[in-house]
């Protein structure tokens, strides 16, 4: 019986990974479909699968280089390929082949930087990312810096928000961003001091609160907040970049 509960453990972080990729690929055909806060749901939902995808891995001790593989294909698609079909769709396609160009460059980023995390894996037994900073911007957050836009349309129904010249230069900067490298936050490293617990847990039941009343404003913040820790870890590691 101990066996077969093992023998189970081991595909549920790569099942999770699976419902990820499902949720990023479905993500691409509601696009199409211009329905796009469906598309940007399945976007945030990916993320969350990606989330916890790695979280069973760890709690279980069943992780491997099979499931850091599929973990590296599901990322590509959910936060490679589906934010840029979006973005392009949305606004970017009426700059016709420059608008295709950068949504290319942002998917060849993803892909440059999810092959390097997955390579170091091999040469070193440790993933790149696995210090106090990640290297460069991490797949999932360049997706949601690139739907900010979008996110505060949905917030103010504001069509100034679909500027394409402005999502075009988004794209293009994120997509630097992630094959940088530049270290960024790792929220997985950080340690909450336990005199502090109380106010950690009060404000994540603000933000909790917050992101049922105003989700879409709410992600904007935090993203933004997000983008300017990166000057922070920037100045903090300033003498380690070359």
């Amino acid at each position: 019986m101990i066996d077969n509960k093992n023998s189970i453990s081991k595909y549920i972080p790569n099942f999770v990974t699976l419902l990820s990729l499902t949720c990023g690929f479905t993500s691409i055909r509601f696009s199409f479909y211009e329905d796009w806060k469906i598309a940007v749901y399945l976007i945030l939902l990916a993320s969350v699968f990606d989330f916890f995808d790695g979280w069973f891995a760890r709690k279980l001790k069943e992780g491997s280089n099979f499931g850091a593989e599929l973990d590296s294909l599901s990322d590509f698609v959910s936060f490679g390929v589906a934010p840029s079909v979006l973005i392009f769709l949305w606004s970017t396609n009426t700059l016709s082949s420059i608008g295709w160009a950068a949504t290319l460059f942002f998917v060849i980023c993803a892909a440059l930087r999810l092959a390097r995390f997955t390579a170091d894996i091999y040469i070193t037994n440790k993933p790149i990312d696995d210090n106090e900073y990640f290297v460069g911007i991490p797949s999932p957050a360049a997706a949601g810096i690139v739907l900010v836009p979008l996110f505060l349309y949905f917030e103010f129904n504001l069509v100034e928000f679909n500027n394409k010249y402005l999502n075009l230069f988004l794209v293009l900067l994120v997509g630097f961003l992630m094959i940088s490298k530049i270290p960024t936050l790792s929220l997985k490293k950080i340690n909450i001091n336990k005199k502090f617990n109380t106010w950690f847990i009060l404000i994540m039941v603000i933000v909790f609160i917050l992101m049922i009343s105003k989700i879409w404003l709410t992600l904007s913040c935090l993203l933004i907040l997000y983008i300017f820790s990166i000057f922070y870890t920037i100045f903090k590691n300033r003498s380690s970049i070359k």
